[in-house]
């Protein structure tokens, strides 16, 4: 008997789910062709997966394996993302991703967004605090504009993964980036919101 459209579509969404929540997988792109190629199934057109349905199928592997433990894992998260934010105060951060999307695993990074003159003045500020960080870059979108790379700086608080990624002090930070998940505008909380979500 052949599959539906729509069960391959499920399938798929929640074996990358998997790969994205369980094996730290982060690119939804990636993750659903290698979902398809271990399931043994095509997931071309309507039989692939949104964005969406990948994000909503981790939150239904949340709730179905993991709704004891993974309040905790979330928890420490959001108090990294806030010790982070205060560090950072002087560049404007925002939180970011699964942290504030309520996704974190184990493998999840906490992502801000920084505002600054340039990725230089971070870096020597890290420097200076005796931080050791690695420089990566990400390629996303402002507003309507096309996609460009903005620098990406990594490090580690208490084996947690912290990912800034930095923006110009300029008109364009106004223009919140574009989520590579639903094509919106990416939901991004400040020190004040993410203090409420620990309250």
């Amino acid at each position: 008997m052949r599959n539906t459209r729509d069960e391959v579509r499920h399938w798929v969404a929640e074996e990358a789910a998997r790969l994205i929540y369980e094996e730290g997988m982060r690119d939804y792109r990636l993750a659903k062709l290698r979902a398809a190629e271990q399931l043994g199934v095509s997931a071309h057109g309507s039989a692939q997966p949104t964005n969406e349905e990948i994000e909503a199928a981790i939150h239904q592997r949340i709730q179905l394996f993991d709704a004891d433990t993974q309040p905790a894992v979330l928890r420490h998260h959001r108090e990294v993302a806030l010790e982070a934010m205060d560090f950072l105060q002087a560049y404007n951060p925002y939180l970011t991703g699964a942290a504030l999307e309520g996704t974190s695993s184990p493998h999840s990074a906490v992502t801000l967004y920084l505002s600054a003159d340039g990725v230089e003045e971070v870096m020597f500020f890290l420097e200076d605090q005796h931080i050791p960080f690695q420089v990566h870059e990400r390629r996303t979108r402002l507003g309507n504009k096309k996609q460009e790379y903005f620098p990406l700086l990594r490090f580690y608080v208490d084996d947690v993964e912290v990912e800034l990624m930095v923006f110009p002090h300029d008109d364009r930070f106004a223009s919140t980036p574009i989520s590579p998940v639903t094509g919106k505008a990416m939901k991004r909380a400040d020190r004040k919101k993410v203090a409420a979500l620990l309250a």
